[in-house]
């Protein structure tokens, strides 16, 4: 993935499909079931991610466009860039870190099922959520811990 053409797919001046092509066109076939999606910096200045970046993203799950894995790779190229950037101390950049966070780690958040990327746009849009609770994630390790699986507590 290279970080010109995310940020371009985010600013709406490449489609999702375009993006998506870039992207596959990039992906590298490491194992039988397995690739590596390399991500190119972008080195000099910053973008700033914003709700409706999010959205968007949300938007294009929602609709089919990008799939559960695309979504997750994206928030892993947000966490570990230097190029894109979000006010952490805002609250709009609280939602915005807490939502990429919970892309990038499902295993110990919120599963990345479509009812959740619903619940994370209104998320977005409105800056209230009654969904995303600690309530919500216990009953979810709960639920492992019941069937047999291991959540990552000892």
């Amino acid at each position: 993935m290279r970080e010109q053409k995310l940020k371009e797919y985010l600013e709406n001046s490449l489609t999702v499909e375009e993006f998506m092509l870039d992207w596959k066109t990039n992906q590298q076939k490491i194992g039988y079931e397995t690739s590596s999606f390399p991500i190119e910096q972008i080195e000099d200045g910053e973008f700033e991610i914003t709700k409706d970046h999010l959205i968007k993203i949300c938007n294009d799950l929602l609709n089919e466009n990008l799939h559960v894995i695309d979504v997750q790779t994206i928030a892993f190229a947000f966490m570990s860039s230097i190029y894109f950037t979000w006010d952490g101390e805002s609250q709009e950049g609280k939602i915005i870190s807490e939502i990429i966070f919970n892309w990038d780690n499902p295993t110990i958040g919120f599963d990345l099922t479509k009812e959740n990327f619903e619940h994370w746009k209104k998320y977005l849009e409105t800056g209230k959520t009654d969904y995303f609770t600690k309530e919500a994630l216990k009953k979810k390790f709960r639920g492992l811990k019941k069937n047999g699986l291991r959540g990552n507590s000892n």
